[in-house]
């Protein structure tokens, strides 16, 4: 089951507009009823200039949302994992470029296994998005069901419209078959919960995300979601693919072991 956001931490670097990050992370906040928790690693940016007392106060006067600040050692990705850990946060919004692919690391895969909670990912051409769509792909990997949880909680604080993706890599088989068994899974958990859903099959595709942005394109404003899955078409390359390219903010879900029967599903 998902964690419904109570702690919401956010934080960006210096290479993304702090704008866009930091409306993301008010809207949120407002729409919760939530404070806020700005975590300073040694490459995020400043909030705001003088003593902390004042940026704190300076905040709340002109958004009208609790801040807290907090300082964690390390670089950015290993900071913030480290604060979302021990504040045991159940959202994180994070402004930055992608971390990058190497001999030593995954990418953006690697940081995103890292974190125990849902993240909200805007890279540097994000423009900040009231989720008025949100976009839930599905593959045949069973676990793509664990978003459907936390989809459905943003769809409804958002009143939002959900978009199911099916996702095909073959028109064969399980690969045929599971994609639509899943999205009609999902349509029915968000009908369930009192959300519009409609649900889209994009056909078999070699370029998976290619095809789910070409789909949202033509939303008026959206959010996207991604899982830090551990097999199925939207694995590491394609993770990281959708998270340099995309200009609309991600619902980052990280995967989780299934627990017993049926633990991979919602």
């Amino acid at each position: 089951m998902d964690k419904t956001a109570t702690k919401i931490l956010f934080s960006f670097d210096k290479t993304v507009n702090s704008d866009e990050t930091l409306q993301a992370a008010v809207a949120i906040a407002r729409k919760s009823n939530s404070s806020l928790h700005y975590i300073l690693t040694e490459e995020s940016a400043s909030l705001g200039s003088g003593s902390e007392e004042d940026v704190v106060k300076d905040f709340k006067l002109k958004h009208g949302v609790q801040l807290e600040i907090s300082n964690f050692p390390g670089n950015f990705w290993k900071g913030l994992s480290t604060a979302a850990e021990k504040l045991k946060a159940t959202l994180i919004v994070i402004g930055a470029s992608p971390a990058k692919e190497g001999l030593l690391g995954r990418g953006m895969s690697a940081k995103i296994d890292k974190l125990d909670c849902n993240m909200l990912y805007l890279n540097p051409n994000t423009k900040w998005q009231t989720p008025i769509d949100l976009v839930v792909p599905v593959d045949s990997s069973s676990e793509t069901r664990q978003k459907f949880s936390p989809a459905s909680h943003w769809g409804k604080l958002f009143y939002s419209n959900v978009t199911i993706l099916e996702v095909k890599k073959s028109d064969k088989g399980d690969d045929a078959r599971m994609p639509h068994v899943y999205a009609i899974q999902g349509n029915n958990y968000m009908v369930e919960k009192g959300l519009r859903t409609k649900v889209v099959d994009l056909g078999v595709t070699t370029e998976v995300v290619k095809s789910i942005l070409d789909q949202s394109k033509d939303l008026r404003s959206k959010w996207i979601t991604v899982m830090g899955n551990r097999e199925g078409m939207l694995r590491v390359s394609a993770i990281q693919t959708i998270c340099e390219n995309a200009t609309c903010p991600l619902l980052v879900i990280p995967y989780r072991e299934p627990i017993g029967m049926g633990g991979s599903g919602y």
